[in-house]
């Protein structure tokens, strides 16, 4: 009796896509929580928090209203995957030694470049990990999900 390898082959692909589309938002949200101070950064907590508790399922049913369809699925699961990628990455920002940045600064610097060449390289083990929890979670969610 032959496998049928569909089913994790479209939950794999959901969840990476779905991380790789939650890995850009991510990353820019956790810079502006760990390093700058805003109106409305408790709704942005607020809003990072329910996406945490909502499932990705739920969250796929609300995008894709008349077809459930794998694309709905891998948007619902960025969503889903958002608030881990933001606030692991968040917490591993905020413990980096600032002297870097402001020796960068210092130099004429962008904030971008300082982003990109000074902090993510320091910091790039816990976005590794903040990326394998939240594919993990949209692969376990999509899977329980694609055998109902």
């Amino acid at each position: 009796m032959p496998l049928n390898w569909s089913p994790l082959w479209l939950s794999l692909r959901v969840a990476g896509i779905a991380t790789a589309g939650a890995l850009l938002p991510g990353l820019w949200l956790a810079y502006l929580l760990a390093t700058r101070a805003f109106t409305g950064r408790k709704a942005v907590f607020a809003l990072l928090a329910l996406l945490l508790a909502t499932p990705v399922v739920i969250l796929a049913s609300i995008l894709a209203r008349p077809a459930f369809l794998w694309p709905a699925g891998a948007a619902a699961g960025a969503l889903a995957a958002l608030p881990f990628v933001a606030l692991g990455v968040r917490t591993s920002l905020r413990t980096l030694d600032l002297a870097y940045g402001n020796a960068a600064r210092s130099l004429g610097t962008g904030e971008w470049r300082i982003f990109w060449r000074v902090l993510l390289p320091l910091g790039w083990r816990p976005v590794l990990a903040a990326c394998a929890i939240a594919f993990a979670r949209v692969f376990a969610e999509w899977t329980i999900a694609g055998t109902l």
